[in-house]
């Protein structure tokens, strides 16, 4: 059975439910939850998404994330892609909410922090390679238009909430 999600207005009202393929079809708003990991070096984790992917194939992201299944929280569905996307099960802690229109995709966000010091183990259907990288190479990595543009406007709000939370 195919994945069911919620169709959002513009002001991320739900106004319908329908399948996954419809909404990537015609490019609706719906839920996605995301998630930064992070470990005790300071490093957060990549992932270079599969050259099959329809929005930003090869395309670098952070973390893991996904759609928001029908009836699911944004929790929930962090945590759910934490474990299938990457093998981590963890604890998640909402840092911010995040809004993203594109010509080919639109979503509201919710943003998560979990940290992980043990074996990331992708999944080869999402991801080609993942790895542990600094905020600096991160960075350098955006400059080069290698991640993905949600990623890194999302990465950015990251940052700014970084230098906030320190005082």
């Amino acid at each position: 059975m195919e994945e069911m999600n919620e169709v959002l207005d513009e002001k991320n009202h739900v106004i319908g439910i329908t399948t996954r393929s419809e909404i990537k079809e015609r490019k609706l708003k719906h839920k996605a939850a995301f998630v930064i990991i992070t470990n005790s070096k300071g490093q957060l984790y990549v992932a270079q998404r599969t050259a099959d992917k329809k929005n930003y194939p090869l395309m670098w992201v952070l973390g893991s994330g996904g759609a928001v299944r029908a009836g699911e929280s944004f929790e929930e569905a962090a945590k759910r892609e934490l474990n299938e996307e990457l093998g981590v099960k963890s604890e998640v802690k909402f840092i911010f909410d995040f809004n993203f229109e594109s010509p080919t995709i639109s979503y509201w966000a919710q943003v998560f922090t979990a940290t992980w010091e043990k074996e990331v183990r992708i999944d080869k259907g999402e991801y080609v390679q993942g790895k542990w990288m600094t905020l600096d190479e991160i960075n350098a990595l955006g400059k080069s238009s290698v991640i993905s543009p949600d990623t890194w406007e999302y990465f950015q709000k990251y940052i700014d909430y970084l230098s906030k939370s320190k005082f």
